[in-house]
């Protein structure tokens, strides 16, 4: 059975709407990485040939307004124990939690008919995809967002092992792997020695051209923007720009009022546990997608950050903010802050559609927030170019009948 998709239908596309089951911790929302890529990836998907089944933990995690319609079914996810016996009862647990919804997910598979089965290999969740894939003969298309060697298991070194085995068998036997950057694609190739095509963050192109002209009110310092979640991937940047904004050093550089506005799930409690509870600094809360652009394009700044930390080398070096695609379409000139080795950095110094620092330096942020402030010309520069990278690697419509063209391909197999 084929539909014209709404976004499609525009373009005169046709795009199959086979039935799927998508296994993963965070269901598709506008919330948590590979999430994101796949609410927007189904976002116009038929509600009655879609089945989710998530976690309880990041069913709460992620905003109702922002969930697909369709059917869900949540299991739980016990998270770990400092206490070494309550840690191996919660692995046991979590072991047979997986074992269910791979039994589940094969009576779903039999009951509804599944033709493809699509997870994100990230947490624990995709293990039971494919084995249920596995037992139903029903293709799966793993997508890797996250570095899948390191990033995920922080366990004991065994435990990381099997796991690490799992995951390598989980992408051998997949139908199709989406990797999330380049970085991703040569990691799957070195670990697995399988081939993926890269998947990246994607969006609606704006219709109307957007400019770099500033906001700036009379006597009002730059708003620096920074949207999305505070992990260990991104807060020692945060860190060190609520510092420059709080201490006043960016008086020196003739933005007195200067501020930064983090879109985020943070609460108060947790503002103040960060010490990030100042003047300037504005947590405005989570934005769900549907006033994201708005919010995104009254900023003067775009704050992109990607850990210096040597903790998150593994994770930086491959992974890829997902909200990358809404900084391109918003208009407004990007600030990419992180290391030389980071995926981000080498795709933005390659692609030129933002302003560089990768040293770990309040005066050389200073100095770029400086440049970009009182520079027209480079304003305008950043934001035509990205627009030019927008429409040519993150396009949602082209993705999504690429997506729906790959999915027709595996199951005709």
């Amino acid at each position: 059975m084929t539909v014209a998709l709404p976004h499609d239908a525009e373009a005169g596309a046709v795009a199959p709407t086979p039935r799927l089951l998508y296994i993963g911790e965070f269901p598709p929302s506008n919330h948590h990485g590979g999430a994101i890529l796949l609410k927007r990836l189904l976002d116009q998907h038929p509600a009655n040939s879609l089945t989710i089944i998530a976690s309880q933990l990041g069913m709460k995690a992620s905003p109702t307004t922002d969930l697909l319609k369709c059917r869900y079914i949540v299991f739980p996810v016990l998270r770990g124990s400092a206490n070494f016996w309550v840690a191996k009862l919660k692995l046991i647990a979590n072991c047979l939690i997986l074992v269910s919804i791979a039994l589940r997910a094969v009576l779903v598979i039999k009951r509804r008919r599944v033709e493809a089965l699509v997870s994100i290999i990230q947490g624990r969740y995709y293990l039971a995809a494919a084995l249920a894939g596995w037992v139903t003969r029903t293709p799966h298309i793993a997508v890797v967002h996250d570095n899948f060697i390191s990033g995920n298991f922080q366990t004991s070194t065994f435990i990381a092992k099997v796991l690490r085995r799992w995951t390598k068998k989980t992408l051998e036997s997949a139908a199709h792997i989406y990797a999330v950057s380049p970085e991703m694609q040569r990691l799957v190739l070195d670990e697995c020695g399988m081939h993926s095509e890269v998947q990246m963050p994607s969006t609606t192109v704006p219709t109307s051209q957007p400019d770099g002209h500033m906001q700036l009110n009379s006597g009002a310092g730059p708003v620096i923007l920074f949207a999305g979640t505070v992990g260990y991937t991104v807060k020692d940047c945060l860190d060190l720009l609520v510092d420059l904004i709080v201490s006043g050093q960016l008086k020196e550089y003739q933005m007195p009022k200067a501020s930064l506005h983090l879109c985020t799930p943070l609460t108060d409690e947790e503002m103040l546990t960060f010490g990030w509870n100042c003047p300037g600094i504005v947590n405005r809360g989570w934005v769900p997608q549907s006033e994201l652009p708005r919010i995104l394009s009254s900023a003067d700044i775009l704050f992109l950050p990607y850990s210096f930390s040597q903790i998150a080398q593994k994770a930086v070096e491959t992974a890829f903010p997902s909200k990358i695609a809404d900084y391109l379409a918003a208009g407004r000139p990007i600030l990419v802050f992180g290391p030389k080795y980071s995926s981000l950095v080498r795709y933005a110094r390659e692609q030129s559609f933002a302003e560089i620092v990768d040293e770990f330096s309040p005066t050389a942020l200073a100095h770029t927030i400086q440049r970009i402030t009182f520079s027209p010309v480079d304003r305008d520069r950043l934001a035509a170019r990205a627009r030019e990278v927008l429409f040519t690697n993150h396009d949602m419509v082209r993705q999504r009948r690429q997506f729906y063209g790959t999915l027709e391909q595996v199951i005709s197999k």
